[in-house]
């Protein structure tokens, strides 16, 4: 019995001990926190907000694609005798391409053509013999018939012929080749042609921005591969309607000359050339505080720092656009943030 009471008394001293020095601890730990003075003045640097032009840049980034494009599809079914092209060539316009093997086409036009004078002549024979009354209009009709059944055949066979002939249809630039001479061929593609002496910047704009872009104005153009060259382009088309984002699709045709050529599927960038100039807030980088979607300034009014949420516009160098949230003249904190609270008591350094 005496050994549990012992063993009790010895448990109670251990636990008055560590909550004694838990206490104790914590009093050293509130000691050495350190509280800011409210009352005392923190030196920053701060500036007014000032009402200046501000020149509000345009610029949108597509992609280059070819001023027109089309896929080589034979219409007739054969076998392909000879192919006058290699990937990468540049042909011109009415250029042979492909011959597919037309002698069965040639043979059946001769037997059609001849069917047709048989025709004809046997027309013109049975009009002389209808003047005397030798013929009835039935026959005549028959024959006619005929003739126009003849002339039909021989037209279908001279364009399956023609097709036989594959040209190409515009100058441009091979970028596909699938076909070999021996190969049987009909209804798939076996080439590609593109047209890369002009090409077409396609960018997406904004509902708000749209109004910016006009048909037959000229518009300026940057590339990454070509750093600091300037190029001119056209606007050709501006979209009616917009996508469920309310981006409209603007296209911007230039000329792909010269000795710094382009290629379908670089990257371009519209500048807009317009003078857009206007008066706007305009902030420091420096003074801003918080995230893009929360940002914040420290705004000074009677000699406290006071926390404010605005609103930001477009980004220039070191100048921010400030849309709401700030009047002209405001004085807003640009360094000694760190030991800023909202309400605290300031004084600037560079007044």
């Amino acid at each position: 019995m005496k050994t549990k009471i012992i063993i009790i008394s010895t448990a109670t001293i251990l636990l008055l001990s560590v909550g004694f020095k838990l206490k104790s601890n914590k009093r050293t730990v509130e000691e050495n926190v350190y509280r800011p003075d409210v009352n005392k003045k923190v030196m920053v640097e701060a500036e007014s907000v000032s009402l200046k032009s501000f020149d509000k840049p345009f610029s949108y980034t597509g992609t280059f694609a070819a001023f027109r494009e089309v896929m080589l599809i034979p219409q007739v079914h054969g076998e392909v005798k000879t192919v006058s092209f290699q990937e990468g060539d540049l042909v011109k316009v009415g250029k042979m391409l492909v011959q597919i093997d037309d002698d069965l086409l040639q043979a059946q036009y001769v037997a059609a053509d001849a069917s047709y004078q048989t025709a004809k002549r046997n027309l013109e024979r049975h009009e002389s013999a209808a003047g005397s009354g030798g013929v009835s209009k039935l026959q005549l009709d028959n024959y006619n018939l005929n003739l126009k059944s003849a002339e039909s055949q021989l037209k279908q066979l001279s364009k399956q012929i023609e097709l036989s002939r594959m040209t190409a249809p515009f100058t441009g630039t091979i970028t596909l080749r699938d076909v070999e001479p021996g190969s049987v061929v009909g209804g798939s593609p076996i080439a590609r042609i593109t047209d890369l002496t002009q090409l077409k910047l396609e960018i997406s704009v904004p509902e708000k921005e749209i109004m910016l872009f006009k048909e037959g104005e000229s518009a300026q153009i940057t590339t990454d591969i070509y750093p600091g060259q300037v190029i001119t382009g056209k606007i050709e088309h501006v979209a009616d309607r917009g996508d469920n984002a309310h981006n409209y699709t603007v296209r911007v045709l230039i000329k792909n000359a010269g000795a710094n050529t382009l290629k379908a599927g670089m990257y371009g960038t519209v500048i807009m050339s317009k003078d857009l100039s206007r008066q706007s807030l305009i902030i420091p980088r420096s003074a801003l505080l918080g995230s893009a979607k929360n940002p914040q300034v420290f705004v000074i009014e009677n000699e406290k720092a006071i926390l404010k949420d605005i609103q930001t516009g477009h980004t220039k160098n070191e100048s921010i656009e400030v849309l709401s949230g700030l009047e002209e003249n405001d004085v807003v904190v640009t360094t000694g943030h760190i030991n800023l609270t909202n309400g605290s008591n300031v004084t600037i350094a560079n007044k």
